[in-house]
């Protein structure tokens, strides 16, 4: 009987960075500052690490789900540079951005860079189905951002709009994540498309939560400024939310708030009490809750086993915290 895999999380990590260490080609000592500012800057690598728990659970056995995995997390660290560009972000994870270090003209120049390199590296392992999940993400961040910067302040945002949204920028790659997976573990064609799906999920759940914890989670346990978006003038899913179950009078009011060239305490206050008049937080949690489950059902049709396990209580917490 085969031992049981040991999950090893801090190793695997260890693992990620070393391989983007590789794959990341400096030929500019400013490139080798931003390349060990991107490995420095941490972060979770949930991308990767769900990407590597999926073909375990798969039964794949070779050693590709290292590259594959990490060229996920180097798409997305170069989504954040121009992400903080596009933003004006000053700060990522407490640490100043690479555009307030460098300027925005060589944040976006890395970014690109970072993209041409896990694309090299992605063309060397010779898979069409590999390149093509993983260009069509590229693809997708553009789009995704492309919306964004249309809709964001924009009152007439509908959901149909915030989601296309939030598939571009964050549950695409999640989905590549899953596809890949699959096409490394050469299940059948259904099977993939599930995978995909389940990724989709996932980064749908991920973004779903951020925006509810602008809005419902106090900064001291969430880490970061209370109803930053609002605050920001951005319309993020709880408002979109609202505006849905709103009255016309209310909508109107809503969409003067917004309009405000700043929102202080009496628009929070005044926001806050129509979130909660139309239950916003209960909804939302019902729809959190929705995509988790769908997400252990898919999961409990793996065989049991630890990595299974893990990443089940993963998705609950996430949901729950």
């Amino acid at each position: 009987m085969a031992k049981p895999l040991k999950i090893e999380v801090p190793l695997l990590i260890k693992q990620f960075n070393s391989k983007l260490n590789a794959i990341i080609k400096e030929d500019l000592p400013i490139l080798e500052d931003i390349k060990e500012k991107v490995i420095e800057s941490g972060g979770k690598r949930i991308r990767p690490l769900t990407h590597y728990f999926l073909t375990q659970l798969l039964g794949y056995r070779g050693k590709e789900w290292l590259d594959v995995g990490t060229i996920a997390e180097l798409i997305h660290a170069a989504s954040l540079l121009h992400d903080d560009v596009i933003d004006g972000a000053d700060m990522r994870r407490g640490k100043p951005t690479i555009g307030k270090l460098y300027g925005n003209k060589t944040a976006i120049l890395a970014g690109d860079y970072l993209l041409a390199c896990g694309i090299d590296h992605l063309n060397r392992l010779n898979s069409p189905q590999l390149m093509s999940a993983y260009t069509s993400v590229i693809r997708d961040l553009s789009v995704g951002e492309l919306i964004q910067m249309q809709w964001e302040k924009n009152a007439k945002i509908t959901m149909k709009e915030y989601n296309q949204i939030i598939y571009g920028k964050t549950a695409s790659l999640f989905g590549a994540v899953g596809l890949t997976a699959g096409i490394l573990s050469e299940v059948e064609e259904k099977k993939k498309q599930r995978l995909h799906q389940f990724g989709v999920n996932m980064g749908m759940l991920f973004q779903i939560k951020d925006d509810y914890i602008d809005y419902f989670q106090s900064s001291e346990n969430s880490g970061k400024t209370q109803m930053k978006d609002f605050i920001n003038g951005l319309y993020t899913y709880p408002l979109i939310v609202l505006r849905e179950k709103a009255n016309k009078k209310e909508i109107s009011e809503i969409t003067k708030i917004l309009a405000l060239p700043e929102r202080g305490v009496t628009e929070v206050m005044r926001i806050n009490e129509l979130l909660f008049a139309y239950s916003v937080q209960k909804e939302i949690t019902l729809r959190l809750k929705k995509l988790s489950e769908e997400l252990v059902n898919f999961l409990k049709e793996f065989t049991e086993s630890p990595i299974r396990k893990m990443m089940i209580e993963k998705i609950e917490e996430l949901v729950e915290g």
